[in-house]
Protein backbone atom coordinates (compact mmCIF):
# COMPACT_ATOMS: atom_id res chain seq x y z
CA UNK A 1 0.00 0.00 0.00
CA UNK A 2 1.36 3.56 -1.21
CA UNK A 3 -0.23 5.70 1.04
CA UNK A 4 0.10 5.79 4.73
CA UNK A 5 -2.32 8.30 5.82
CA UNK A 6 -6.13 8.45 5.33
CA UNK A 7 -5.57 12.45 4.34
CA UNK A 8 -3.08 11.09 1.19
CA UNK A 9 -6.08 8.90 -0.07
CA UNK A 10 -8.20 11.86 -1.07
CA UNK A 11 -8.91 13.66 -5.16
CA UNK A 12 -9.14 17.16 -3.67
CA UNK A 13 -7.77 19.06 -0.34
CA UNK A 14 -9.44 17.95 2.32
CA UNK A 15 -8.90 21.58 4.08
CA UNK A 16 -10.92 23.51 1.39
CA UNK A 17 -13.68 25.89 2.32
CA UNK A 18 -17.01 23.97 2.41
CA UNK A 19 -19.84 26.71 2.50
CA UNK A 20 -21.15 26.02 5.99
CA UNK A 21 -24.79 26.75 4.86
CA UNK A 22 -26.64 27.31 1.60
CA UNK A 23 -28.12 30.33 1.62
CA UNK A 24 -31.12 30.46 -0.92
CA UNK A 25 -31.22 33.96 -1.32
CA UNK A 26 -27.08 33.74 -1.45
CA UNK A 27 -26.45 37.45 -3.88
CA UNK A 28 -22.70 37.04 -4.20
CA UNK A 29 -22.16 35.84 -8.07
CA UNK A 30 -18.57 34.58 -7.20
CA UNK A 31 -19.89 32.47 -3.77
CA UNK A 32 -22.71 31.03 -6.29
CA UNK A 33 -20.11 29.82 -8.87
CA UNK A 34 -18.20 28.16 -6.62
CA UNK A 35 -21.42 26.94 -5.27
CA UNK A 36 -22.61 25.65 -9.02
CA UNK A 37 -19.21 24.34 -9.86
CA UNK A 38 -19.37 21.97 -6.35
CA UNK A 39 -22.60 20.84 -6.99
CA UNK A 40 -23.09 17.11 -7.26
CA UNK A 41 -25.90 15.38 -9.05
CA UNK A 42 -26.74 12.28 -8.22
CA UNK A 43 -29.40 9.98 -10.87
CA UNK A 44 -32.06 10.58 -8.91
CA UNK A 45 -31.55 14.14 -8.44
CA UNK A 46 -31.57 14.48 -12.41
CA UNK A 47 -34.46 12.93 -13.07
CA UNK A 48 -36.24 15.01 -10.57
CA UNK A 49 -35.01 18.09 -12.51
CA UNK A 50 -36.11 16.65 -15.76
CA UNK A 51 -39.39 15.73 -14.31
CA UNK A 52 -40.11 19.48 -13.58
CA UNK A 53 -38.41 20.99 -16.11
CA UNK A 54 -40.33 19.26 -19.00
CA UNK A 55 -43.63 20.23 -17.26
CA UNK A 56 -42.25 23.61 -16.93
CA UNK A 57 -41.75 23.66 -20.72
CA UNK A 58 -44.77 21.95 -21.46
CA UNK A 59 -47.08 24.56 -19.47
CA UNK A 60 -47.59 27.08 -22.36
CA UNK A 61 -49.03 24.19 -24.59
CA UNK A 62 -51.23 23.43 -21.96
CA UNK A 63 -52.05 25.86 -19.49
CA UNK A 64 -52.93 24.43 -16.47
CA UNK A 65 -53.20 25.29 -12.13
CA UNK A 66 -50.66 22.58 -11.37
CA UNK A 67 -48.33 25.34 -10.55
CA UNK A 68 -46.75 23.61 -7.19
CA UNK A 69 -43.46 21.85 -6.07
CA UNK A 70 -42.80 20.08 -3.28
CA UNK A 71 -39.56 19.31 -1.95
CA UNK A 72 -38.47 17.54 0.97
CA UNK A 73 -35.95 15.89 2.54
CA UNK A 74 -34.06 15.23 5.72
CA UNK A 75 -31.29 17.28 6.92
CA UNK A 76 -28.41 17.83 5.31
CA UNK A 77 -30.24 16.39 2.03
CA UNK A 78 -29.77 19.52 -0.64
CA UNK A 79 -33.01 20.18 -0.46
CA UNK A 80 -32.43 24.04 -0.51
CA UNK A 81 -29.87 23.25 -3.15
CA UNK A 82 -32.17 21.65 -4.94
CA UNK A 83 -35.48 24.38 -5.26
CA UNK A 84 -32.42 27.18 -5.55
CA UNK A 85 -30.56 25.89 -8.45
CA UNK A 86 -33.79 24.57 -10.03
CA UNK A 87 -34.89 28.64 -9.86
CA UNK A 88 -31.73 30.73 -10.77
CA UNK A 89 -31.79 27.95 -14.12
CA UNK A 90 -35.02 29.04 -14.64
CA UNK A 91 -34.61 32.37 -14.56
CA UNK A 92 -31.06 32.15 -16.30
CA UNK A 93 -29.71 34.61 -13.59
CA UNK A 94 -26.62 36.06 -14.82
CA UNK A 95 -23.65 34.62 -12.81
CA UNK A 96 -20.03 36.25 -13.65
CA UNK A 97 -20.62 36.57 -17.09
CA UNK A 98 -22.54 33.18 -17.54
CA UNK A 99 -25.98 32.12 -17.77
CA UNK A 100 -27.24 30.21 -14.80
CA UNK A 101 -29.05 27.39 -16.90
CA UNK A 102 -25.64 27.19 -18.80
CA UNK A 103 -23.80 26.38 -15.93
CA UNK A 104 -26.13 24.25 -13.74
CA UNK A 105 -26.99 22.16 -17.32
CA UNK A 106 -22.86 21.38 -17.31
CA UNK A 107 -23.04 19.93 -14.00
CA UNK A 108 -26.01 17.72 -14.38
CA UNK A 109 -23.89 16.14 -17.28
CA UNK A 110 -27.17 15.35 -19.72
CA UNK A 111 -27.89 16.41 -23.03
CA UNK A 112 -31.48 16.21 -22.20
CA UNK A 113 -30.98 19.17 -19.42
CA UNK A 114 -29.53 21.40 -21.61
CA UNK A 115 -32.03 20.75 -24.19
CA UNK A 116 -34.93 21.47 -21.97
CA UNK A 117 -32.95 24.97 -20.27
CA UNK A 118 -32.57 26.33 -24.00
CA UNK A 119 -35.73 25.96 -24.53
CA UNK A 120 -36.87 27.62 -21.68
CA UNK A 121 -35.12 30.58 -21.63
CA UNK A 122 -36.07 31.12 -25.37
CA UNK A 123 -39.56 30.77 -25.22
CA UNK A 124 -40.59 31.18 -21.48
CA UNK A 125 -38.20 33.73 -19.69
CA UNK A 126 -38.90 33.53 -16.13
CA UNK A 127 -37.92 36.00 -13.11
CA UNK A 128 -37.12 33.94 -10.08
CA UNK A 129 -38.24 35.32 -6.28
CA UNK A 130 -35.79 33.12 -3.93
CA UNK A 131 -35.72 33.47 -0.01
CA UNK A 132 -35.86 31.31 3.29
CA UNK A 133 -39.04 31.99 4.68
CA UNK A 134 -37.46 31.19 8.14
CA UNK A 135 -34.96 34.25 8.35
CA UNK A 136 -36.58 36.92 6.09
CA UNK A 137 -36.44 40.40 7.85
CA UNK A 138 -38.17 43.53 7.49
CA UNK A 139 -41.82 42.36 8.38
CA UNK A 140 -43.30 45.08 10.02
CA UNK A 141 -45.90 42.22 12.15
CA UNK A 142 -44.17 39.42 13.38
CA UNK A 143 -47.75 37.33 12.67
CA UNK A 144 -47.30 37.47 9.06
CA UNK A 145 -48.80 35.33 6.62
CA UNK A 146 -47.03 33.25 3.80
CA UNK A 147 -49.15 35.73 1.71
CA UNK A 148 -47.64 38.89 2.69
CA UNK A 149 -44.03 37.83 3.32
CA UNK A 150 -44.47 36.63 -1.10
CA UNK A 151 -45.62 39.74 -1.65
CA UNK A 152 -43.05 41.91 0.27
CA UNK A 153 -40.17 39.93 -1.68
CA UNK A 154 -41.71 39.96 -5.14
CA UNK A 155 -42.15 43.98 -4.69
CA UNK A 156 -38.70 44.61 -3.84
CA UNK A 157 -38.46 41.95 -6.61
CA UNK A 158 -39.45 44.71 -8.82
CA UNK A 159 -38.23 47.64 -7.74
CA UNK A 160 -41.12 48.65 -5.45
CA UNK A 161 -40.73 49.40 -1.53
CA UNK A 162 -41.21 46.39 0.49
CA UNK A 163 -43.72 48.53 2.99
CA UNK A 164 -47.48 47.57 1.97
CA UNK A 165 -48.83 50.92 1.74
CA UNK A 166 -45.37 52.49 0.13
CA UNK A 167 -45.68 50.26 -2.44
CA UNK A 168 -49.91 50.57 -2.69
CA UNK A 169 -48.81 54.45 -3.55
CA UNK A 170 -46.07 53.46 -5.82
CA UNK A 171 -47.94 51.36 -7.97
CA UNK A 172 -51.32 53.84 -8.08
CA UNK A 173 -48.74 56.85 -8.98
CA UNK A 174 -47.50 54.64 -11.58
CA UNK A 175 -50.69 53.22 -13.23
CA UNK A 176 -51.82 57.14 -12.90
CA UNK A 177 -48.30 58.18 -15.31
CA UNK A 178 -47.59 60.18 -11.74
CA UNK A 179 -45.00 58.32 -10.37
CA UNK A 180 -41.97 60.50 -11.74
CA UNK A 181 -43.19 63.49 -10.68
CA UNK A 182 -43.33 61.75 -7.23
CA UNK A 183 -40.00 60.81 -7.31
CA UNK A 184 -38.81 64.46 -8.59
CA UNK A 185 -40.66 66.04 -5.95
CA UNK A 186 -39.15 64.24 -3.54
CA UNK A 187 -35.87 64.66 -4.64
CA UNK A 188 -36.55 68.59 -4.87
CA UNK A 189 -37.77 68.77 -1.33
CA UNK A 190 -35.05 66.61 0.59
CA UNK A 191 -32.64 66.68 -1.84
CA UNK A 192 -32.38 62.92 -1.93
CA UNK A 193 -33.30 59.38 -4.05
CA UNK A 194 -36.73 58.74 -3.36
CA UNK A 195 -35.40 54.58 -4.14
CA UNK A 196 -32.42 54.62 -1.99
CA UNK A 197 -34.34 55.98 0.91
CA UNK A 198 -37.82 54.60 0.76
CA UNK A 199 -36.08 51.42 2.75
CA UNK A 200 -36.41 53.38 6.32
CA UNK A 201 -40.22 53.13 6.22
CA UNK A 202 -40.79 55.47 9.63
CA UNK A 203 -39.46 58.23 7.94
CA UNK A 204 -40.00 57.47 4.39
CA UNK A 205 -43.62 57.12 5.15
CA UNK A 206 -43.82 61.07 6.88
CA UNK A 207 -41.52 62.06 3.94
CA UNK A 208 -44.08 60.47 1.10
CA UNK A 209 -47.25 62.08 2.62
CA UNK A 210 -45.27 65.58 2.72
CA UNK A 211 -44.47 65.02 -1.27
CA UNK A 212 -48.56 63.71 -1.73
CA UNK A 213 -49.18 67.31 0.00
CA UNK A 214 -46.62 69.28 -2.92
CA UNK A 215 -48.30 67.16 -5.78
CA UNK A 216 -52.13 67.52 -4.68
CA UNK A 217 -52.88 69.46 -2.22
CA UNK A 218 -56.32 69.61 -2.86
CA UNK A 219 -56.77 65.96 -1.83
CA UNK A 220 -54.06 65.86 1.01
CA UNK A 221 -54.41 69.32 2.78
CA UNK A 222 -52.07 68.77 5.33
CA UNK A 223 -48.37 67.16 4.94
CA UNK A 224 -49.86 64.21 7.24
CA UNK A 225 -52.86 63.79 5.29
CA UNK A 226 -52.07 60.68 3.57
CA UNK A 227 -50.01 59.25 6.06
CA UNK A 228 -53.02 59.37 8.43
CA UNK A 229 -55.45 58.19 5.20
CA UNK A 230 -53.14 55.35 4.07
CA UNK A 231 -51.40 54.05 7.00
CA UNK A 232 -51.81 50.39 7.46
CA UNK A 233 -55.11 50.04 5.13
CA UNK A 234 -53.05 48.40 2.26
CA UNK A 235 -53.96 44.67 2.82
CA UNK A 236 -53.23 41.49 1.08
CA UNK A 237 -54.76 37.82 0.31
CA UNK A 238 -54.04 34.94 -1.63
CA UNK A 239 -56.20 35.99 -4.45
CA UNK A 240 -55.08 39.52 -4.36
CA UNK A 241 -51.32 38.61 -4.25
CA UNK A 242 -51.82 36.35 -7.22
CA UNK A 243 -53.64 39.24 -8.91
CA UNK A 244 -50.63 41.39 -8.18
CA UNK A 245 -48.47 39.26 -9.39
CA UNK A 246 -50.04 39.13 -12.68
CA UNK A 247 -50.81 42.76 -12.98
CA UNK A 248 -47.31 43.47 -11.79
CA UNK A 249 -44.95 41.47 -14.19
CA UNK A 250 -47.52 42.55 -16.96
CA UNK A 251 -46.32 46.38 -15.87
CA UNK A 252 -42.48 45.74 -15.19
CA UNK A 253 -41.28 42.49 -16.80
CA UNK A 254 -43.64 41.87 -19.83
CA UNK A 255 -43.91 38.47 -21.56
CA UNK A 256 -42.26 36.77 -18.57
CA UNK A 257 -42.84 34.23 -16.25
CA UNK A 258 -42.38 34.00 -12.37
CA UNK A 259 -41.11 31.13 -10.02
CA UNK A 260 -41.65 31.97 -6.31
CA UNK A 261 -38.81 29.55 -4.43
CA UNK A 262 -39.46 29.43 -0.62
CA UNK A 263 -37.09 27.35 1.42
CA UNK A 264 -38.30 25.96 4.77
CA UNK A 265 -41.70 26.41 3.93
CA UNK A 266 -42.63 23.50 6.31
CA UNK A 267 -40.61 24.61 9.19
CA UNK A 268 -43.01 28.05 9.19
CA UNK A 269 -46.41 26.25 9.11
CA UNK A 270 -45.40 23.87 11.66
CA UNK A 271 -48.48 22.30 11.94
CA UNK A 272 -50.61 25.45 12.02
CA UNK A 273 -53.86 24.68 10.42
CA UNK A 274 -54.20 28.65 9.77
CA UNK A 275 -50.52 28.97 8.09
CA UNK A 276 -51.19 25.68 5.97
CA UNK A 277 -54.86 26.91 4.48
CA UNK A 278 -52.87 30.52 3.65
CA UNK A 279 -49.90 28.28 1.94
CA UNK A 280 -52.98 26.15 0.26
CA UNK A 281 -54.87 29.39 -0.99
CA UNK A 282 -51.65 30.70 -2.28
CA UNK A 283 -50.78 28.01 -4.46
CA UNK A 284 -54.41 27.68 -5.67
CA UNK A 285 -54.57 31.30 -6.54
CA UNK A 286 -51.19 31.45 -8.17
CA UNK A 287 -52.51 28.22 -10.84
CA UNK A 288 -56.11 29.81 -10.93
CA UNK A 289 -54.92 33.40 -11.82
CA UNK A 290 -51.71 32.28 -13.78
CA UNK A 291 -52.72 28.79 -15.43
CA UNK A 292 -49.30 28.06 -15.58
CA UNK A 293 -47.28 31.49 -15.73
CA UNK A 294 -46.90 31.61 -12.06
CA UNK A 295 -45.11 28.74 -10.35
CA UNK A 296 -44.46 28.19 -6.23
CA UNK A 297 -41.65 25.47 -5.03
CA UNK A 298 -41.13 24.74 -1.56
CA UNK A 299 -39.31 23.22 0.51
CA UNK A 300 -39.98 21.45 4.03
CA UNK A 301 -38.18 18.66 6.15
CA UNK A 302 -41.10 16.34 5.99
CA UNK A 303 -43.01 15.18 3.28
CA UNK A 304 -46.14 16.75 2.09
CA UNK A 305 -48.19 13.69 2.56
CA UNK A 306 -46.48 13.38 6.18
CA UNK A 307 -47.62 17.28 7.02
CA UNK A 308 -51.17 16.77 6.15
CA UNK A 309 -51.88 13.78 7.46
CA UNK A 310 -50.63 14.90 11.16
CA UNK A 311 -53.64 17.09 11.18
CA UNK A 312 -56.54 14.26 11.41
CA UNK A 313 -59.14 16.73 12.44
CA UNK A 314 -58.62 19.11 8.94
CA UNK A 315 -57.27 16.56 7.07
CA UNK A 316 -60.50 16.86 4.65
CA UNK A 317 -60.16 20.69 4.57
CA UNK A 318 -56.18 20.45 3.81
CA UNK A 319 -56.52 17.38 1.26
CA UNK A 320 -56.61 19.95 -1.97
CA UNK A 321 -53.25 21.05 -0.82
CA UNK A 322 -52.00 17.52 -2.51
CA UNK A 323 -53.58 18.36 -5.44
CA UNK A 324 -51.82 21.94 -5.42
CA UNK A 325 -48.62 19.97 -5.22
CA UNK A 326 -48.54 17.84 -7.81
CA UNK A 327 -44.56 17.81 -8.47
CA UNK A 328 -43.42 15.93 -4.89
CA UNK A 329 -39.85 15.20 -4.97
CA UNK A 330 -38.31 13.85 -1.53
CA UNK A 331 -34.61 13.62 -1.61
CA UNK A 332 -33.49 9.92 0.01
CA UNK A 333 -30.44 9.17 2.21
CA UNK A 334 -28.58 7.33 -0.87
CA UNK A 335 -29.00 10.80 -2.20
CA UNK A 336 -27.00 12.24 0.68
CA UNK A 337 -24.37 9.55 0.49
CA UNK A 338 -23.40 10.02 -3.11
CA UNK A 339 -22.81 13.47 -2.56
CA UNK A 340 -21.18 13.07 0.53
CA UNK A 341 -18.87 10.75 -1.21
CA UNK A 342 -18.15 12.84 -4.03
CA UNK A 343 -17.99 16.02 -2.26
CA UNK A 344 -15.47 15.73 0.27
CA UNK A 345 -14.73 11.87 0.20
CA UNK A 346 -13.63 11.55 -3.62
CA UNK A 347 -10.85 9.01 -3.75
CA UNK A 348 -7.29 9.98 -6.53
CA UNK A 349 -7.01 6.29 -8.27
CA UNK A 350 -4.24 4.68 -6.63
CA UNK A 351 -6.14 5.30 -3.24
CA UNK A 352 -9.27 3.50 -5.26
CA UNK A 353 -7.11 0.55 -6.03
CA UNK A 354 -5.53 0.31 -2.48
CA UNK A 355 -8.94 0.65 -0.72
CA UNK A 356 -10.26 -2.09 -2.96
CA UNK A 357 -7.40 -4.08 -1.80
CA UNK A 358 -7.74 -3.15 1.55
CA UNK A 359 -11.34 -4.39 1.78
CA UNK A 360 -10.87 -7.75 -0.25
CA UNK A 361 -8.45 -8.30 2.27
CA UNK A 362 -10.65 -7.99 5.64
CA UNK A 363 -14.27 -8.15 3.98
CA UNK A 364 -15.18 -11.10 6.21
CA UNK A 365 -14.49 -9.22 9.73
CA UNK A 366 -15.58 -5.89 8.68
CA UNK A 367 -18.71 -7.17 7.69
CA UNK A 368 -19.14 -9.55 10.67
CA UNK A 369 -18.27 -6.58 13.23
CA UNK A 370 -20.54 -3.99 11.26
CA UNK A 371 -23.56 -5.86 10.82
CA UNK A 372 -26.38 -4.43 13.26
CA UNK A 373 -29.94 -5.75 14.43
CA UNK A 374 -32.31 -2.53 13.57
CA UNK A 375 -35.63 -1.75 13.15
CA UNK A 376 -34.77 0.61 10.05
CA UNK A 377 -33.10 -1.28 7.02
CA UNK A 378 -29.56 0.08 6.50
CA UNK A 379 -27.50 -0.37 3.40
CA UNK A 380 -25.57 -3.37 2.81
CA UNK A 381 -21.51 -2.64 3.06
CA UNK A 382 -19.84 -3.92 -0.51
CA UNK A 383 -16.34 -2.86 -2.61
CA UNK A 384 -17.79 0.12 -3.89
CA UNK A 385 -19.69 1.54 -1.22
CA UNK A 386 -16.73 1.28 1.22
CA UNK A 387 -14.40 3.32 -1.62
CA UNK A 388 -16.32 5.71 -2.06
CA UNK A 389 -16.98 6.57 1.60
CA UNK A 390 -14.13 5.36 3.49
CA UNK A 391 -13.42 6.73 6.16
CA UNK A 392 -17.45 6.15 6.66
CA UNK A 393 -19.04 3.17 6.39
CA UNK A 394 -22.21 3.07 4.69
CA UNK A 395 -24.56 2.51 7.36
CA UNK A 396 -23.55 5.25 9.06
CA UNK A 397 -24.54 7.51 7.20
CA UNK A 398 -28.36 6.39 7.69
CA UNK A 399 -27.35 6.63 11.47
CA UNK A 400 -26.23 9.92 11.62
CA UNK A 401 -29.70 11.28 9.93
CA UNK A 402 -31.59 9.09 12.69
CA UNK A 403 -28.78 10.68 15.55
CA UNK A 404 -29.54 13.88 14.42
CA UNK A 405 -33.14 13.84 13.31
CA UNK A 406 -33.47 12.53 17.86
CA UNK A 407 -31.59 15.60 18.92
CA UNK A 408 -33.29 18.07 16.89
CA UNK A 409 -36.75 16.97 19.09
CA UNK A 410 -34.93 17.86 22.11
CA UNK A 411 -35.82 20.75 24.16
CA UNK A 412 -32.71 22.19 23.94
CA UNK A 413 -31.90 21.50 20.57
CA UNK A 414 -31.75 24.75 18.00
CA UNK A 415 -34.47 24.57 15.62
CA UNK A 416 -31.91 25.76 12.85
CA UNK A 417 -29.81 22.13 13.31
CA UNK A 418 -29.46 20.74 9.97
CA UNK A 419 -27.96 24.44 8.64
CA UNK A 420 -24.44 25.92 9.09
CA UNK A 421 -21.79 23.10 9.90
CA UNK A 422 -24.56 20.36 10.59
CA UNK A 423 -24.54 18.74 7.05
CA UNK A 424 -23.25 15.54 6.23
CA UNK A 425 -21.04 17.05 3.77
CA UNK A 426 -19.47 19.57 6.66
CA UNK A 427 -19.10 16.72 9.35
CA UNK A 428 -17.88 14.24 6.58
CA UNK A 429 -15.16 17.05 6.47
CA UNK A 430 -15.18 17.58 10.05
CA UNK A 431 -14.21 13.65 11.06
CA UNK A 432 -11.05 14.49 8.92
CA UNK A 433 -9.41 17.53 10.09
CA UNK A 434 -11.59 18.46 13.34
CA UNK A 435 -8.43 18.70 15.92
CA UNK A 436 -10.60 16.15 18.36
CA UNK A 437 -11.06 13.32 16.20
CA UNK A 438 -8.71 14.58 13.02
CA UNK A 439 -9.21 10.74 10.88
CA UNK A 440 -6.74 12.44 8.42
CA UNK A 441 -3.77 12.08 9.84
CA UNK A 442 -4.68 8.45 10.98
CA UNK A 443 -3.14 5.44 9.59
CA UNK A 444 -5.23 4.00 6.47
CA UNK A 445 -7.63 1.83 7.87
CA UNK A 446 -8.75 3.68 10.67
CA UNK A 447 -12.55 3.86 10.45
CA UNK A 448 -14.67 6.43 11.63
CA UNK A 449 -16.57 5.34 15.08
CA UNK A 450 -20.17 6.66 16.00
CA UNK A 451 -19.26 7.78 19.64
CA UNK A 452 -16.57 9.86 17.25
CA UNK A 453 -19.72 10.81 15.30
CA UNK A 454 -21.86 11.53 17.36
CA UNK A 455 -19.59 14.14 19.74
CA UNK A 456 -19.19 16.63 16.61
CA UNK A 457 -23.12 16.10 15.75
CA UNK A 458 -24.04 16.72 19.89
CA UNK A 459 -21.20 19.19 20.01
CA UNK A 460 -23.09 21.27 17.11
CA UNK A 461 -26.30 21.22 18.67
CA UNK A 462 -25.95 22.24 22.31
Amino acid sequence: MTHKTVKDLFASDIHRRIEEVIKVDQADEQILKDELAEYVVTDSLRAHFIDILEQYRETPNKPHEGVGVWVSGFFGSGKSSFAKYLGLALENRPILGQGAAELFAGRTGDSRVQVLLQNITEHIPTDAVIFDVSTDRGIRTGNQTITEIMYRLFLQSLGYARDLDLSELEITLEGEGRLDAFKQTYADVFGKDWDKEKGKIAIAVQQASRVMHELDPATYPTADSWRQSALRRADITPGRLAERCKQLMERRRPGKSLVFVVDEVGQFVARDVQKMLDLQAVVQSLGRVGRGKMWLVVTSQEKLTELVGGLDDKRVELGRLMDRFPLQVHLEPADISEVTSKRVLSKNAEAQKDLRELFTEHRGRLTDNTRLTADIRLPELDTESFVDLYPLLPYQIDLIIQVVSGLRTQGGASKHVGGANRTIIKLAQQLLIHPDVALGEKPVGTLATIDQIYDLVSGNIA
